[in-house]
């Protein structure tokens, strides 16, 4: 009767997944769901542009990532970069809790994110 439910406890070898459900119901009824599709089903709903697109916008991810990686090995900043404050001032801080639509921006000259 359930023959697509799985519940493992070990790993398993597959001939391939096409998509995967994964549900949490959490403590103090938080839970979340996370649908997983395999990228090959994703591509084939893109149009030859979208996919070019998608392939610049990954390359220039790619150089990002790499070089963030090199700059860890040589010891230019740790791999995890920890924020000791805030994005805003504690003047801001009860407008951006309480606006739902509040985003922080990126200012390149501090190279930090601020209100």
């Amino acid at each position: 009767a359930y023959d697509y439910a799985l519940y493992l406890s070990k790993s398993i070898q597959t001939s391939g997944i096409k998509a995967g459900l994964l549900k949490s119901f959490g403590f103090g009824q938080v839970g979340g769901e996370l649908l997983v599709v395999h990228s090959d089903y994703l591509f084939a709903t893109l149009t030859q542009e979208q996919l070019s697109q998608y392939n610049a916008k990954l390359q220039k991810r790619d150089v990002k990532a790499s070089r963030y990686w090199q700059d860890t090995l040589v010891g230019n900043h740790s791999f995890v970069q920890v924020r000791s404050h805030a994005p805003f001032t504690s003047e801001q801080e009860k407008s951006v809790y309480l606006n739902s639509l509040s985003r922080a921006k990126y200012d390149s000259k501090s190279g930090e994110y601020k209100f």
